[in-house]
């Protein structure tokens, strides 16, 4: 299965059951000519369309709709999942949702394990990249790890004690924030990355958002086959457009982009162009390193990371329909 990122100046088509790329080149004489790659269509897993200048027709989408087989559009400052819904009985359980979101005790319940899950999975990343520095014998960082210590003790005595949204959304942008102060003393100097700022252009920054953006798309996709409504919000407002629901559930997963960037931070250059994307190698390397992550599995875990969304969708359908438990996915990696 192959994840299809097209960038630039491009146009999208099909024919057949084939997928075709075309982008314009110069040949020797100077002439513009289009170079044409074909994808087939049983072997694609996921299209990442970058920026605005990407030609896609109708009748493409049509096909990549019937095949259930996601898009991704990348933008500056936002993104969209382009997905067919599924084959199953919807109205029920997204009646049962919807009537969910009146109790605010099962919102701070089910939000609390999304976000336990995240933070959860930051200590983890945090704790696996010290380690790995210290077996370099490169500076001490021995202290990272006194400092993870004292923030699980810290904020898991304010956890329980939460008992509106409102407390809980200030409870994840506070330990978050700690977090993420520990993990920028991983990601390499020279990138002057001074924390995560989801506007920001820098090339740390630009990676997250789009890293994010992937983790967005197989959410959204896993929430609309188990039936759910993915612009139902729990923990994040609800707004026209907004897939809220997908943003409260990913917060699981985003442990596992932003141990991505870094290690694709790591191996290669990551650099941005003058409209802001990433470059074309930047956006390769990393959409690799995502997809290699997503196959692995934890043992811990029941499937793959990948395998993990689509079940923790479908446990959380149970939960909405049968009252069982819902538990958080954690990310780990030793």
């Amino acid at each position: 299965m192959v994840v299809v990122v097209v960038r630039g100046v491009a146009k999208i088509s099909k024919r057949g059951s084939n997928l075709v790329i075309s982008v314009p080149k110069n040949d020797k004489d100077g002439k513009k000519v289009w170079e044409i790659e074909t994808i087939p269509l049983l072997d694609l897993e996921l299209l990442i369309i970058v920026g605005s200048r990407v030609r896609i027709s109708s009748g493409t989408l049509l096909m990549l709709s019937e095949a259930s087989i996601p898009v991704l559009i990348h933008g500056k400052h936002s993104d969209s999942f382009l997905m067919s819904p599924f084959s199953v009985r919807i109205a029920e359980v997204r009646r049962r949702l919807y009537t969910m979101l009146n109790n605010p005790v099962w919102r701070v319940s089910i939000g609390r394990a999304f976000i336990e899950g995240k933070l959860l999975g930051m200590a983890n990343l945090v704790r696996y990249l010290t380690y790995k520095e210290l077996e370099k014998n490169y500076e001490d960082l021995r202290w990272v790890l006194d400092e993870v210590s004292i923030i699980e003790n810290e904020r898991r005595a304010e956890l329980y004690a939460i008992r509106s949204i409102d407390e809980l959304r200030v409870y994840e942008a506070k330990w978050s924030k700690r977090y993420w102060g520990l993990i920028s003393n991983f990601i390499p100097k020279h990138y002057g990355f001074t924390g995560r700022n989801p506007k920001g252009s820098d090339p740390i920054n630009s990676a997250i958002s789009y890293a994010y953006a992937i983790i967005y798309t197989l959410c959204t996709h896993a929430l609309i086959a188990s039936g759910l409504d993915p612009y139902a919000g729990i923990v994040h407002v609800e707004r026209a457009g907004r897939t809220s629901l997908t943003y409260d559930f990913s917060e699981m997963f985003k442990p596992l982009a932003i141990h991505s960037v870094i290690a694709t931070a790591k191996s290669i250059k990551l650099s941005t162009r003058r409209d802001r994307y990433l470059t074309k190698k930047s956006l390769e390397a990393l959409t690799r390193s995502i997809f290699k992550k997503l196959k692995k599995r934890h043992k811990e875990w029941k499937y793959t990371a990948r395998g993990e969304i689509y079940a923790k969708a479908w446990e959380l359908r149970q939960n909405i329909e049968k009252g069982k438990e819902f538990k958080p996915f954690i990310y780990s990696i030793k």
